[in-house]
């Protein structure tokens, strides 16, 4: 028989999982039954994938011998605790849930398996997106591979570079001229106070890096100006306006409707905000539709 250190009698601890498979137990089968999808986060080792949506019609099939000691697990231990009730009404003897899951086991730090595409640490990092049916392992590389242009490191644009490098975008292209003043501080996330008078770039780089060592920083203390903006977007796949004039704005919506990158537009003053996404190139229509002249000053306030 299988044994815990859980109160549930059909519990079993990691550590408990881990002696097993390191000692090499004869006849003891480990059974991942998490779906499909939740395996991109990786998995343990020596473990037979049996998805719980079909747990009832396959095992039989795949694991006969009744007698046979068996170690489900899920995510967190709670399918896994019901799918071995139900086992046990099955007629399998011998049936334990791991306590605390996959999570569990990764958090203690144990060795995981992955498919070899992205490292562990990377695994561990994007977990919740991995597990998101519409991110999954494949968009996670595309993010991972993605290069976005912010214009504009403050207000809009700081917690811009700061979701995208959190989220795993590879490379991030930051534009700004200005200094870290003391003003900013209270809603421009990328900085603190030590980085008052500091570039903006620059301080930028350092917190992105602290966030996520893994995205290239690529820093134009700069403004953006209508003779570099092509240049400066040529190696990018999108352009995120963070600016706070509609001067650049338009600079950068038309940079981006020649380079055939989509732009995406934000703007937002005291308790009002907006945003959109422009990309002529893919059918749709570009910020001059939306407005066709720069707003006069007047109208339109910093």
């Amino acid at each position: 028989m299988l044994n815990g250190n859980t109160e549930d009698p059909l519990e079993i601890s990691i550590h408990g999982v881990r002696s097993l498979l390191k000692e090499k137990t004869a006849g003891v089968h480990l059974v991942d039954i998490r779906e499909h999808e939740e395996l991109a986060v990786g998995f343990i080792d020596t473990s037979v994938s049996i998805p719980n949506s079909a747990l009832r019609e396959t095992v039989q099939h795949v694991l006969p011998d009744k007698n046979a000691p068996l170690i489900l697990y899920c995510a967190s231990g709670a399918r896994s605790l019901r799918a071995a009730t139900a086992l046990k009404g099955m007629g399998y003897q011998d049936v334990r849930s791991m306590a605390g899951g996959f999570n569990a086991w990764v958090e203690a730090g144990f060795d995981i398996k992955t498919k070899g595409v992205m490292t562990t640490d990377q695994i561990k990092r994007y977990s919740r997106q991995l597990l998101m049916p519409e991110i999954g392992e494949q968009g996670q590389l595309r993010l991972l591979r993605s290069r976005v242009l912010v214009v504009g490191a403050g207000g809009l644009g700081s917690p811009v570079a700061f979701y995208l490098a959190a989220a795993g975008v590879g490379t991030l292209g930051i534009v700004d001229f200005d200094r870290v003043d003391l003003s900013n501080l209270h809603r421009q996330i990328l900085y603190d106070t030590k980085d008052v008078g500091q570039p903006k770039t620059a301080s930028a780089r350092r917190t992105i890096h602290r966030i996520n060592p893994d995205i290239s920083v690529i820093a134009y203390q700069e403004r953006f100006t209508a003779d570099r903006a092509l240049e400066i977007i040529a190696p990018y796949d999108i352009v995120v306006d963070g600016s706070d004039n509609f001067g650049t704005k338009f600079l950068a919506n038309d940079a981006a409707f020649f380079a055939g990158k989509p732009f995406v537009f934000g703007g937002a003053i005291r308790f009002e905000g907006q945003a959109s996404v422009f990309f002529p190139k893919a059918g749709g229509p570009c910020l001059r539709c939306m407005m066709p002249e720069i707003p006069a000053p007047e109208t339109a306030p910093s």
